[in-house]
């Protein structure tokens, strides 16, 4: 319960520095709801895991400002373990916002697992934001100790269970796969409504596949949930793996709507996921649990 109480606090903080709807915004206020009642003991479900964005602005002394948009997603053990963090910025490249955020995932893997770091993250924006809209410099960091922490969370396996509004577009569904592929993570994509992503593999390279996929243009997206398991070799990765590669799979979809919407068979899709010894990430896209029918025993 201590890391609730840890993340209410910060959250508090957050709203007090930044009380605008406009720069603080959760993306499900039950959630604080659910939180504040389990830490009061009303409640002995756990809450689901934390979701909001921060949005603010740099001035350049050349003119003009730069909006930055910091989408954050807390585990339900932070701040035992690192939250997930992704940014961009419309005044950016894609390449500089790309660089941006492998520098921010970098900074935070320095920082001590077990203290909230929300504000240290703002701040370090605050520090070096600006000097993306030339060429990035990097932080003047000590690079033995950056090195020698980023080093001991190497070998950190990790699956990233992410949702969307839907996955339709042929452009976007084939940087999905190149992606996963590049960064040699496996999993599948489930292209329809909703749309369906599972990555697994180095939580390195599943941070560079969310923060890729992110930054494409979406009705909605989200990380629903994400697992984590220190491990001491990439022999133990190839253990933990569900899946052996990844690809995109159909479950008879049919349309409605007037052809304007396409469904998949979710019965199917259950049966798939126990196939593959997973199937307890089915709640995380559907918020139900799954089950077999009979006729598919």
């Amino acid at each position: 319960m201590e890391h609730i109480q840890l993340q209410l606090q910060e959250i508090e903080l957050l709203q007090c520095m930044y009380p605008s709807k406009d720069e603080f915004r959760i993306q499900d206020v039950t959630v604080l709801a659910d939180m504040y009642q389990y830490v009061n003991g009303e409640v002995d479900t756990p809450p689901r895991n934390l979701e909001f964005t921060v949005q603010f602005v740099l001035e350049r002394e050349c003119g003009g400002n730069l909006v930055f948009q910091v989408d954050a997603f807390f585990p339900i053990d932070y701040p035992k373990c690192r939250p997930v963090l992704s940014v961009k910025c419309g005044q950016l490249l894609r390449d500089q916002n790309k660089e941006l955020n492998r520098d921010l995932r970098e900074y935070v893997c320095t920082l001590e697992n077990g203290e909230i770091c929300m504000i240290n993250v703002l701040q370090w924006f605050q520090d070096y934001g600006l000097k993306y809209t030339q060429k990035t410099e990097y932080t003047n960091m000590d690079e033995t100790t950056a090195k020698g922490k980023i080093n001991a969370a190497k070998y950190i396996f990790s699956r990233y269970l992410i949702h969307s509004h839907h996955i339709y577009g042929k452009d976007k569904r084939r940087n999905i796969l190149e992606w996963a592929g590049e960064l040699s993570l496996s999993g599948f994509c489930l292209p329809g409504k909703p749309g369906c992503i599972c990555v697994e593999g180095l939580r390195a390279d599943c941070e560079e596949f969310w923060s890729r996929t992110r930054l494409l243009n979406w009705r909605k997206i989200t990380l629903r949930h994400l697992e984590e398991f220190q491990v001491e070799g990439e022999a133990e990765i190839e253990k933990l793996r569900c899946f052996s590669k990844f690809e995109e799979m159909n479950f008879d979809p049919h349309t409605c709507h007037g052809g304007r919407e396409n469904i998949m068979n979710k019965g199917k899709f259950y049966q798939f996921l126990v196939a593959h010894a997973c199937q307890h990430i089915f709640s995380y896209f559907f918020n139900i649990e799954g089950q077999i029918s009979k006729q598919a025993i």
